[in-house]
């Protein structure tokens, strides 16, 4: 293919896959998912002003990574950028890893016929670029395809270094530090690509050669020197706040006095067994949730890509048989060998398809590039154009398998709030596993945020209560509680009262409500012309809106505070038996329970994937808090001890997943 070709056909690639991202992007209308009301907004606004010592946990857990991939969300939103063109901007941004998979796609047909061949590079290109979540993620707020671009990059820059000159010169060695660069970027905003730093430092060691040592000093050096530049600052603030750079991730390791001295679970979809894993790739062809990611995402590539692997691996055989040899082209092989170290290391760590991007959306042209190897061009491009319309007609049926949306609309989260929240600070404490978070931007700038009941919740008995109350006894502010409406909205009749609800769980921090009524709170609507804009665009939402429920609070006695302590108390004694037995379901040093109408409600870092409800009269099940969000009775506990159906704790989650 000649060079001006080359160029241009890029180009018309560039193209497409940008409009096709922006597309998507203003159809799926104004992005509202869980974890950007949960932490993405609440961290874009840390980004420029300093929270760590003013709140805590407000965004629970998941609020203390890095804000710079959300940094830029929130500053358009606050110079009053419409969301519309906040995502359109964004989901340009995304757009960037399809022109990236394209040049990726011509170094993998470096040293094959497909190399001069604009059809078949086009659809191995087309096999990676329909990669569902790529689509699922394009426009929203998730930092993961953020992240993705610097990953892509750097694969792109060091495959190209092998191309000159045998990988030794100058201008080699400046691709590789350039590769670094970007490397050690993509780890500072995404500390989950640290895998494919790994991945591809393992890569450039093979195979060992003479200029290696030099190759990796100036790879290595570039990415550690850019993250210090990017990654490096939030890891100090955190540890100088905390005493862990990581907070709090790895508290087991880093014994910040904040968490307790356990390390957070992070590897809900890791393969439990070899058979799981190989059996992965075929599982992930199914439309399941929580195989490969939260969502129903059926990606038949993954399946394709092993059984090309397998047919490749053959044909390789068979000529190796014949005598044949043929010497693989540094590029190609450089990105395989990523491909596999990548694999590899996010299986063992997370299994998520969102930390996972850069794989799948190599997974198309990889497949593509194995098949051209030993079939025919025509059968190879009919098995191609095979795929694709198969992969179009999951991706394009009556589950859209994107996030929840509502309608455009002048900003995100726009609080309709009571005019006294801009002007006096206050401290606001949330109830829910979706945080208010999410507030902080819109009240008084002096607030003080804190998540007492979420994914988990801190104790008044464990590490970090001291903080906590500290934040709580603020003095000369006051005091409310945010709560998610949802809670109304179960069966439990107390349930349509958050006051008689959560009465008990406030008394235990020296709390209780106010004799003033609590206040609903909701987002602003759109205005008519944004309505009659999404008229036209045929833009509808999906999900149900947030909506939050104000409550104010005053201290509570010392008699009522102590009767909800020993109440607390007498229960963690009732507890303790199965505790102890039973370390694999409830991690004793980080037992949380939460206190509501008639029931108990136990948590632990054991897993953020279910919780245990313990009834008054001793009765107690589990609940997975992922869909189908199965409750599965397990027996009883009283005072002499505790009663189950089956004692093998390990067999508990098991049942639980197949009760749904």
């Amino acid at each position: 293919m000649r060079e001006a070709d080359s160029r241009r056909l890029s180009a018309i690639v560039a193209l497409a896959g940008l409009a096709a991202s922006v597309a998507v992007t203003v159809a799926a209308g104004q992005d509202q998912n869980f974890d950007l009301i949960t932490y993405h907004f609440y961290l874009g606004y840390s980004a420029f002003h300093e929270r760590l010592a003013q709140d805590f946990f407000a965004a629970s857990t998941v609020g203390y990574q890095s804000p710079l991939p959300f940094a830029l969300l929130y500053l358009l939103d606050s110079l009053g950028v419409a969301p519309l063109f906040n995502a359109a901007l964004h989901a340009a941004l995304h757009a960037v890893n399809l022109l990236l998979l394209f040049l990726l796609t011509r170094q993998l047909a470096s040293g094959t016929p497909a190399r001069d061949d604009a059809w078949l590079l086009v659809a191995f290109w087309l096999a990676g670029a329909v990669a569902p979540i790529y689509w699922n993620l394009v426009g929203t707020s998730f930092a993961d395809l953020l992240a993705c671009a610097p990953v892509l990059g750097a694969l792109w820059l060091a495959a190209g270094s092998l191309a000159q000159e045998g990988g030794g010169a100058p201008p080699a060695m400046r691709r590789l530090a350039a590769a670094g660069l970007l490397i050690g970027l993509a780890v500072a905003v995404r500390v989950h690509n640290v895998v494919f730093a790994a991945a591809l430092a393992l890569a450039l060691c093979l195979p060992p050669g003479r200029g290696k040592p030099a190759a990796l000093a100036a790879f290595g050096g570039a990415a550690l020197a850019a993250w210090l530049v990017a990654g490096a600052p939030h890891a100090w603030s955190l540890y100088r706040e905390f005493g862990n750079p990581v907070f709090p991730f790895f508290n087991g390791v880093f014994r910040s006095p904040d968490f307790p001295p356990a390390s957070l679970a992070m590897g809900i979809l890791v393969p439990q067994s070899l058979a799981d894993a190989l059996s992965l790739p075929f599982r992930i062809a199914q439309p399941r949730a929580w195989v490969y990611t939260e969502m129903a995402l059926a990606d038949v590539r993954p399946a394709v890509l092993v059984l090309a692997a397998a047919g490749a691996g053959l044909a390789w055989a068979l000529r190796r048989f014949a005598g044949a040899r043929a010497a693989i082209a540094p590029p190609r092989r450089l990105i395989m060998l990523f491909f596999v170290f990548g694999g590899a290391l996010w299986l063992a760590s997370s299994a998520n398809a969102r930390f996972g991007a850069a794989l799948f959306l190599l997974a198309g042209p990889l497949a593509g590039s194995l098949l051209a190897g030993f079939l025919p061009r025509r059968y190879a491009l009919l098995a191609l154009a095979g795929v694709l319309a198969w992969q179009l007609a999951l991706q394009l049926g009556p589950r859209p398998g994107r996030w929840p949306a509502a309608p455009w609309s002048a900003r995100y989260l726009d609080w309709e709030l009571p005019a006294a929240a801009a002007r006096q600070p206050a401290v606001y404490l949330s109830f829910g596993s979706q945080t208010a978070s999410t507030l902080a931007p819109r009240v008084h700038a002096a607030s003080r945020h804190a998540n007492l009941v979420g994914a988990m919740p801190l104790e008044v008995d464990l590490p970090g209560a001291e903080r906590m109350r500290r934040l709580i006894e603020t003095p000369g502010v006051p005091r409310y509680g945010v709560f998610d409406f949802d809670y109304t909205q179960q069966s439990d009749p107390a349930a349509a009262d958050v006051r008689r609800y959560f009465a008990a769980q406030v008394r235990r921090w020296g709390l209780e409500f106010s004799g003033q009524p609590c206040q609903p709170l909701g987002l602003r609507p759109p205005s008519e012309g944004w309505q009659q804009l999404n008229r036209l665009a045929g833009v509808r939402g999906r999900g149900a809106p947030p909506r939050l429920i104000l409550c104010e609070l005053r201290a509570a006695s010392v008699s009522e505070r102590d009767d909800a302590m020993r109440e607390y108390l007498r229960f963690r004694q009732r507890l303790a038996p199965l505790a102890q037995t039973c370390p694999q379901v409830l991690d004793a040093g980080s037992l949380s329970a939460v206190r509501v109408s008639g029931t108990w409600l136990v948590s632990s870092l054991a897993s953020l994937e279910y919780r245990l409800e313990v009834e008054d009269d001793g009765a107690f099940s589990m609940q997975l808090l992922r869909p189908p969000f199965s409750t599965a009775p397990l027996g009883r506990i009283g005072d002499g001890g505790v009663m189950v159906r089956d004692r093998d704790c390990a067999t508990w989650f098991a049942r639980l997943v197949r009760a749904g």
